[in-house]
C-alpha cells in the first residue's frame, strides 16, 4: 500500500511516479481536519465548492479564484481519430472542456515546496529583460 492512514504517500518512489494522487477523499480529510468539522460535514462543504465551479463554467465559461488560479470552459472542435483497437478510421464529434491555469501564488508555493534542498533560488527575471 502506498498511503498511509493520513492518505500521505509513503514511498518517495510511489510519490514522484504519480501513484499516490490526492483524490476527493483526500480532500474531504484535509479539509475536516483544517476547518475542525466532521467528515460529512467536509464533504458538503467541498460539494458545494466544486458544484459552484461547475455552474461557474457552465454559465459564465470562466471561474477565477485569486492566490490559486483560473479554470476555463474550451472548446475542442470535431476532428478525426483513429479506434485504437482496429487502426479503422473514426469521427470524433465535438466537445467542452475544461483549462486550469494556476495563479502565480500557488506557482510560487509548488516551486519552494517542491525544490530539492540546498538549490538556490534563481533571481526573478524583469520584464525589461525578457522584452529584448
Amino acid at each position: 500500500m502506498f498511503m498511509n492512514g493520513e492518505g500521505l504517500c509513503v514511498f518517495r518512489a510511489a510519490r514522484e511516479s504519480g501513484a499516490c494522487a490526492v483524490n476527493k477523499s483526500n480532500l474531504v480529510d484535509r479539509v475536516a481536519s483544517n476547518l475542525g468539522a466532521t467528515r460529512n460535514e467536509a464533504a458538503q462543504y467541498l460539494d458545494a465548492v466544486l458544484e459552484g465551479i461547475t455552474q461557474g463554467l457552465i454559465e459564465d465559461g470562466r471561474v477565477k479564484i485569486t492566490g490559486f488560479g483560473g479554470f476555463v470552459r474550451r472548446h475542442r472542435a470535431e476532428r478525426n481519430g483513429t479506434k485504437p483497437t482496429t487502426g479503422e478510421p473514426i469521427r470524433i464529434p465535438a466537445s467542452e472542456t475544461c483549462g486550469f491555469k494556476a495563479a502565480p501564488h500557488l506557482r510560487e508555493r509548488l516551486t519552494e515546496a517542491t525544490r530539492p534542498p540546498g538549490q538556490i533560488e534563481p533571481k526573478p527575471v524583469s520584464r525589461q529583460q525578457t522584452a529584448r
